[in-house]
């Protein structure tokens, strides 16, 4: 999967010129923590609600803020040249970026403009979706092996009983066992009837949630 698939098209921007103020608003008015700065669509920086954040907690010594919150400019608090993905980027190596740099998404861009962003919250939304986390699920763990044919057989077993996949893992840590164990997660199902017929099959099942 690419970063296409995940990002957020026509993400909310904002100028450089504009005040910290003006970020806050648009960031609670959308409920986004990250807004990419812009100028003729051409991406230059990215302003964070830590960002500002920060910039409204910094005092002199004498206890007063360096500035009027209405008066702080974006283009003196964003961070420059921010790092970023291309549509085409992996969504592994995406996430990898931002968890090794500590930050909370990454603006997309093609040919030097801004076409979306992706944040660590719309990667997190495809993990709980991919996993099945949000969903009441049965699982069936079956040890198959490498061979591509005997993975489709047993596929073949679930959907014939039209039960519908949620997703497919490779499960093997967690047993010990020489083959391939792959874990079925399931819409939520009794599992008996297509556990029997996978052992029938030729495959042992490893374990059975309903």
């Amino acid at each position: 999967m690419i970063v296409e698939d995940v990002m957020v098209t026509k993400p909310f921007t904002i100028k450089k010129d504009k005040s910290l103020i003006d970020a806050q608003k648009t960031m609670v008015k959308h409920s986004i923590r990250h807004l990419p700065v812009v100028e003729r669509g051409k991406l230059i920086g990215i302003i964070t609600e830590s960002d500002i954040r920060g910039a409204f907690t910094n005092q002199k010594p004498n206890g007063k803020m360096e500035s009027a919150p209405g008066k702080m400019k974006i283009e003196d608090h964003m961070t420059l040249d921010p790092l970023t993905v291309h549509k085409e980027t992996n969504i592994e190596d995406a996430a990898l970026t931002i968890y090794q740099n500590k930050i909370g998404a990454l603006p997309v861009v093609e040919n030097n403009k801004l076409v979306g962003i992706i944040s660590i919250m719309d990667m997190l939304g495809l993990f709980i979706d991919m996993m099945g986390i949000l969903h009441s699920s049965s699982r069936i763990d079956v040890a198959i092996g490498s061979n591509e044919k005997d993975l489709k057989k047993v596929t073949k077993i679930i959907t014939d009983h039209d039960l519908s996949i949620i997703s497919v893992d490779v499960a093997s840590d967690e047993y010990d066992c020489k083959k391939e164990v792959y874990a079925f997660r399931l819409d939520l199902c009794e599992t008996q009837i297509v556990v029997d017929e996978i052992e029938q099959a030729g495959f042992k099942v490893m374990a059975a949630l309903d």
